[in-house]
């Protein structure tokens, strides 16, 4: 995609110097605008004065002076000094005999982002050049001490043949980009971009190619800003993926509950056997048969019988079948548990009622579709005490900053966050665009006499600003960029539209169709896709292979943050282990199923919890089940299923996340792999806690639980 203003800069040439004096003072430092707009004491002019951003960070144990925290203008002097000793680090000094050699070459290193965290360390994030050509991907981070000292480096600087970026061609730029609109089919919203790249393949061959990205959101089920790599001298498609990962559906059968049991059971001459399934779905019963197996010699003998948890019990037979032999087959109770809650333990009893037979009980199945059924609304006629006085869909009374507009209404706008926080509605365009506010006159948000079409909206702002919180409060951040970006959320985006994504710029949510999902405003999904925003504007994970199943696995943890960090500020948020329960199903009378299961990965049929499974899983929502379960078990302890292998008791929540959430803005590059997401946690757990901690013990456990090493 075009890269935001806030994501860094035009490649510049930035070369280190011989000199190995301090650095030059800022007058003599060249400076690289990056859309902040820098006044003359170097703070970001115009710019609202957030407590993260006018924070200091206290004295370190190596006497380190208090500066500011967060991302700093590029062309700051404390920037301009990082990006300096970085590259005297990271490249070998210039001599008189390769100086001409190096000019022509271009520079290997540009400047992307600049900052400061609360422990004193200073971050400076340099996109890899060749011969003055980005290499996709690949990221040098330089990581400088409270002295102002470069202390560790993440990213490696593997040779490049020469020419690759600065040889002619075959393929023109238009070229590439008429190859990638054939490929994708269909008609792009705008002109594509290309960009000359240098790319590395997957037999770790580096190749001259384009990336060129095509976006195509109006009218799409699944929006797309697909991007292509193409060989820029055969025209060969050398990777596709899509940057706009969205709310992967379900199937519709979600409405199912089965249950499944193979005893294999003899059953005694004149006697009874019984199995039991659990159900672990409180959904009420709409309709329910019974697949059965038993081997008998005389059928005509026995007697079925099915009890449900209430102790409510049904005969499935009772010695029918005179001397024929077996019983299989489904038989439809519907009629006798409609309404019956399918939660807890069934029983099958089978009682053999005359001498002289043999069989055995082999396997039966419960198979149930739920009744669909309202879950009851929050009363907005008695909120809590406080200023809780505003009543959303899925979290219960929460308290909405707003504007009071000239007209004496309010709108969803909320200047006390960073640059703002701002929900509009889309209308049921097919793109979110304009400004259309959603209003309310009396500030009390969620009336029963409101519209029905600010809902929605109450529960899109307060993630939102939820999310902003938990950045600022739990990971030491302002917004997404670290200087308090603008977050934009819009809600009706078209009609019956199962899916919420962020595009790059803003957060667009479909109000689902009632079925599959309601409104897709719950907290965690909130917290999902804007994290998506995160970590484009931090670790860039390429969204696809191992780097995308960490951009979904670490979307999932961050909205699981988000909730569990409302649930401790509001008692009527809750917070689990499942992803999108809250607006997933809603009419089967449970919360309990969802998209996904960070406890339990495989639970969904779909994901794998155990890296040795990732070759047959490498779709990217389902192989992040490896990297969510390493941050269940990190937090809780237990045992992965797939390994067996067990952490004996977890870290917590909130020092989880604060590692997690450092690895990933701190440590992690575009193309970072599972084992080095491992080691990225373990440098950010010693960076908090010390190497001798128990939390990078944990942090190392949990990584090998789910196989990676």
């Amino acid at each position: 995609m075009t890269i935001r203003r806030t994501e860094g800069s035009t490649p510049v040439s930035l070369r280190p110097t011989t000199d190995t004096s301090a650095p030059a003072k800022a007058k003599n430092v060249l400076r690289v605008k990056d859309g902040f707009e820098v006044s003359r004491t170097g703070a970001a002019a115009g710019a609202q004065p957030t407590a993260a951003a006018a924070a200091t960070t206290q004295a370190s144990s190596t006497g380190a002076t208090s500066a500011p925290v967060g991302r700093l203008p590029l062309d700051s002097k404390d920037a301009q000094q990082a990006i300096q000793t970085s590259l005297k680090a990271l490249t070998p000094p210039l001599t008189a005999s390769n100086l001409l050699a190096a000019n022509k070459a271009g520079p290997t290193l540009a400047p992307r982002s600049v900052e400061r965290d609360e422990l004193g360390m200073t971050h400076v994030r340099l996109d890899r050049m060749h011969e003055g050509v980005k290499v996709f991907g690949e990221q040098v981070i330089s990581h400088l001490g409270a002295d102002g000292k470069v202390s560790s480096v993440t990213g490696e600087q593997n040779p490049i043949p020469a020419g690759l970026g600065n040889q002619k061609v075959k393929l023109a730029p238009q070229q590439a980009i008429d190859i990638a609109k054939k490929e994708l089919g269909g008609k792009a919203d705008k002109q594509p971009s290309s960009e000359r790249v240098v790319y590395q393949d997957k037999d770790g061959k580096y190749r001259a190619a384009y990336q060129v990205e095509v976006t195509q959101i109006a009218g799409q089920e699944k929006p797309k800003k697909q991007n292509y790599i193409i060989d820029a001298n055969t025209g060969a498609v050398l990777e596709s993926y899509n940057k706009i990962g969205g709310w992967t559906k379900k199937a519709a059968a979600a409405l199912q509950v089965n249950g499944t049991a193979s005893p294999n059971v003899a059953i005694p001459d004149k006697g009874q056997v019984q199995s039991k399934i659990n159900i672990p779905d409180g959904v009420t019963v709409d309709k329910l048969s019974v697949d059965l197996n038993i081997k008998h010699t005389w059928s005509g003998d026995l007697k079925v019988t099915v009890t449900s948890p209430s102790g409510k019990s049904a005969v499935l037979q009772d010695r029918k079948g005179g001397s024929k032999d077996d019983i299989a087959g489904s038989f439809d109770l519907s009629a006798a548990f409609k309404d019956e809650s399918a939660k807890g333990e069934w029983t099958i009893t089978v009682e053999d009622k005359a001498a002289r037979d043999t069989g055995t009980l082999n396997n039966w199945s419960l198979n149930i579709t739920a009744k669909e059924t309202t879950p009851p609304p929050t009363d907005p006629q008695n909120p809590p005490t406080g200023t809780r006085d505003d009543v959303s869909m899925y979290s219960g009374h929460v308290d909405l900053k707003t504007k009071k507009e000239a007209d004496g209404t309010y709108s969803l706008e909320d200047s006390t966050r960073g640059k703002g926080v701002v929900t509009y509605d889309a209308n049921n365009k097919t793109t979110a665009s304009g400004q259309t506010k959603i209003t309310d006159d009396n500030d009390k948000w969620g009336e029963a006499t409101d519209p029905a079409r600010a809902k929605a909206a109450v529960d899109a702002h307060y993630g939102a600003a939820t999310t902003y919180d938990f950045y600022k409060n739990i990971l030491g951040r302002d917004s997404i960029d670290g200087a308090g970006e603008k977050l934009t959320s819009y809600v009706h985006v078209r009609n019956n539209y199962v899916n919420a994504f962020w595009d790059g710029e803003k957060m667009s949510y479909g109000d689902g169709d009632g079925k599959q999902s309601g409104p897709l405003t719950t907290l965690d999904i909130a917290g999902h896709e804007i994290t998506h925003g995160l970590t484009e504007r931090t670790a860039g994970l390429i969204y696809s292979g191992e780097s995308g199943g960490l951009n979904e696995a670490f979307s999932d943890i961050m909205g699981t943050g988000v909730e569990w960090y409302a649930a401790k500020n509001n008692p009527e948020a809750k917070w689990n282990w499942t992803v999108g329960e809250a607006a997933w199903t809603p009419n089967n009378g449970t919360n309990e199923d969802g998209l996904r299961y960070m406890n339990d990965p495989t639970k969904d049929g779909y994901s794998v919890d155990n890296y040795k499974n990732y070759p047959k899983q490498t779709e990217v929502h389902g192989s992040s089940g490896i990297a969510n379960n390493a941050f269940y078990l990190l937090v809780e302890g237990g045992k992965n299923r797939t390994s067996g292998l067990e952490v004996k008791g977890g870290i917590g929540m909130e020092d989880g996340l604060k590692i997690f959430g450092r690895a990933l803005t701190t440590y992690m590059t575009p193309k970072t792999t599972f084992a080095q997401a491992r080691e990225a946690t373990i440098k950010a757990a010693t960076d908090l806690h010390g190497a001798d901690s128990v939390q990078v013990q944990k942090v190392k456990d949990a990584w090998t639980a789910v196989g990676v090493n």
